[in-house]
């Protein structure tokens, strides 16, 4: 079965279910489809907002209940997401007939005539609002943490995950290396025991300055001088031996090259 990612997270489902529910809301009291025209418009915007509701708390109703799947299965399908989908469609069903036919509405559609001739034709518009949403935020989703990496070290409990954007440097640290990366624009640093050899594997990308120094080249700012550069909210040295390679890999812009050593 064709595989799909999954957002899981509340609060990105928390948007889907009031982006449909306030959809919902606004095409029944604005649009007024079928008979719904008859009923003024101050009982319309009485009555018809609790149809928004039923469809925000069937929807939410749903995401425990997927993501305890999706983390049991540890992945997600096309048919699971159909599966879902349907779920959402009959638990609105219920309770937007079980509504229609309360004291409020007083509606006098049986089951299957509301079904087939309200209910459907609003679901079947409604449905295309919810795939995409589902989609977007889950491709947005995949996109945010696909610069995640893990960086351990040779105990358990030694264990790194940031976005790649955020890790600033790693310096060594005796049997230690120092983790430097960002939290909200604001430096942190972690102690890992493992070597700086060990650890650049995990991330390859990373630029050596020094015996004792990885940069992360996103966050290289200028030269300060000759063995000395300047990184997000850090200054790092650099070697000799690793002058002309870090020079190389940085390709720098015209100002910063005109402050690096290659110009004095």
């Amino acid at each position: 079965m064709l595989a799909l990612k999954l957002n899981t997270s509340y609060k990105h489902h928390l948007l889907v279910a009031l982006i449909i529910a306030v959809w919902l809301v606004l095409f029944l009291v604005l649009i007024a489809p079928f008979d719904i025209a008859e009923v003024p418009f101050s009982v319309r915007l009485e009555i018809m907002p609790l149809y928004g509701l039923i469809s925000f708390i069937s929807y939410m109703m749903l995401i425990p209940i997927q993501n305890f799947i999706f983390k049991k299965l540890g992945k997600w399908t096309l048919f699971l997401e159909i599966v879902v989908i349907v779920l959402f469609n009959v638990i609105v069903l219920m309770g937007s007939y079980t509504y229609y036919k309360s004291g409020i509405i007083n509606g006098e559609f049986p089951f299957t005539k509301f079904t087939f001739e309200v209910y459907y034709p609003i679901f079947l518009i409604i449905l295309p609002i919810l795939l995409f949403t589902r989609w977007f935020l889950s491709k947005k989703a995949v996109e945010q943490n696909s610069d995640k990496i893990i960086l351990t070290g040779e105990n358990k409990l030694d264990v790194l995950q940031i976005h790649l954007s955020d890790l600033v440097c790693i310096s060594s640290a005796d049997n230690y290396v120092e983790i430097a990366y960002l939290i909200k624009n604001e430096l942190h640093k972690k102690l890992l025991r493992i070597t700086l050899k060990n650890v650049h594997p995990q991330v390859p990308s990373l630029l050596k300055t020094h015996r004792s120094y990885l940069i992360n080249p996103l966050h290289f700012k200028d030269w300060k001088n000759s063995s000395l550069i300047r990184l997000t909210q850090l200054e790092v040295p650099v070697s000799k031996n690793y002058k002309k390679d870090v020079f190389e890999s940085l390709n720098h812009s015209s100002l910063k090259a005109s402050n690096s050593p290659q110009s004095h």
